[in-house]
């Protein structure tokens, strides 16, 4: 039963109750107050002879590390999955519940236990379940949904990436890849929702109802639907963040994943293969956290003085920086940041048939994912971020010599793109 590609699906609910401090926007206030559409954690398991890899997708802002070691060692301990053959990956939806620290704010420790044990059990259900499975694998482009936040231009990487999972004619399972921040929603939003991913997977399982869709976003550190990273992170209303407009989004992603599967070839004999390599990138001469801090009670001093004074347009201004600082400071403290010249971030490439995973534990601007694609023209590279640890913006080089809000709230340097697209390129070339 082995010998060929099998492959198992489940997904469980991981909607928290109601009060619960949401994730992604510093601006929100209050906790959810409701319940749009649940959220889920969904997992794939696949074997081919003595290989495992599984894949799981979960509808949160980030995987921080703590988090996906745990998950990872609590699947490799329970199973003969291998800890490196794990992915695991977050949607980025900013109306899920905050699983990590930031802006003053900490994720309660028992509903991210509570969300890793139903993830552990995801999994294990996914491997009770395994079936021998056919597979296509492709790509459309679908343009004019993402823009360059930073420019407002059109996103350079339209490519929606697919991989079909079929028990006999019946589509058992689809992973999908896009790179667009799950942000459709913004801060005035308080009930818990899927976003746009949400809208995608529900377009698919209307065709295929036994379906699970497993949706992984991709290199979209700078990419959303058309507004600045600032306008967000202050709470500025925009008309068109609308649940219509993720459904809108999340519909026409669907679609454009069943056109592509019903046009694609098999691909035969697909085989898997699981690989990981640490890369060291260069940290910014950083201040210290203690330094951090100081600067931050500047800010808000100058901001309460600003406020008495009606000088709103400053005191945005100064808000702004000050966010900056708060999101420097709370990665410096995730990764224990004191000093050091580079840190070690570990890379995950999956190989799925005609398919190769790369995982990246951050968000990734789209034009390293790019970089990363062209380094191997005879698989089809899928751009994974928000992957195995969440280690903030990962902007290319020219975006550092702009600055803003990606470039100022990264704890890495200029030199750390090519380094990043280099260490990827390394570990897609090892595989034949």
């Amino acid at each position: 039963m082995f010998d060929s590609l099998c492959a198992g699906f489940a997904a469980r609910k991981i909607t928290p109750s109601l009060g619960v401090t949401m994730a992604g926007y510093a601006a929100r206030e209050g906790g959810a107050i409701g319940i749009h559409d649940d959220l889920y954690t969904h997992a794939m398991v696949l074997r081919a002879g003595s290989k495992w890899v599984a894949i799981i997708s979960m509808d949160l802002v980030e995987i921080p590390d703590d988090l996906a070691s745990k998950i990872r060692e609590a699947v490799g301990t329970k199973t003969d999955i291998p800890s490196e053959a794990i992915l695991v990956g977050a949607t980025h939806t900013h109306s899920g519940p905050l699983v990590s620290s930031g802006f003053g704010e900490t994720g309660n420790a028992a509903i991210v236990d509570r969300i890793a044990e139903i993830t552990v059990m995801t999994v294990l259900e996914a491997l009770d379940g395994l079936h021998p499975v056919r597979i296509k694998v492709g790509s459309v482009k679908v343009p004019d949904i993402g823009k360059n936040r930073r420019s407002l231009e059109p996103s350079p990487d339209p490519e929606l990436n697919f991989i079909g999972f079929y028990f006999g004619n019946r589509l058992a399972g689809c992973l999908v890849n896009f790179p667009l921040h799950a942000t459709v929603l913004g801060a005035e939003n308080r009930q818990y929702t899927a976003d746009y991913p949400g809208y995608l997977r529900r377009t698919i399982q209307a065709k295929h109802p036994l379906c699970h869709t497993l949706f992984l976003n991709g290199a979209a550190g700078n990419i959303n639907i058309g507004y600045s990273a600032d306008a967000s992170a202050l709470g500025e209303v925009f008309d068109f963040r609308t649940f219509e407009k993720a459904a809108e989004v999340g519909q026409r992603l669907g679609t454009a994943v069943l056109d592509g599967l019903d046009a694609a070839d098999w691909v035969d004999n697909a085989g898997i293969e699981a690989r990981e390599l640490g890369v060291a990138l260069p940290l910014k001469n950083l201040p210290s956290v203690a330094g951090l801090g100081q600067q931050i009670a500047q800010k808000t001093q100058a901001m309460d003085k600003l406020q008495a004074m009606d000088a709103w347009e400053e005191l945005g201004k100064i808000e702004v920086s000050k966010i900056y600082l708060e999101c420097l400071r709370d990665s410096m403290l995730h990764h224990e940041i004191k000093g050091q010249q580079q840190v070690v971030m570990p890379l995950q490439a999956l190989q799925i048939g005609s398919a190769i995973l790369v995982a990246i534990p951050g968000e990734l601007f789209v034009e390293l994912g790019l970089a990363i694609r062209q380094s191997r023209g005879d698989y089809r590279i899928f751009l994974v971020g928000y992957a195995n640890g969440a280690w903030g913006y990962l902007p290319n080089q020219d975006a550092f010599a702009q600055g803003g809000y990606e470039v100022e709230t990264s704890i890495f340097n200029e030199k750390m793109g090519e380094a990043l697209v280099q260490g990827a390129a390394e570990l897609v070339k090892a595989f034949a």
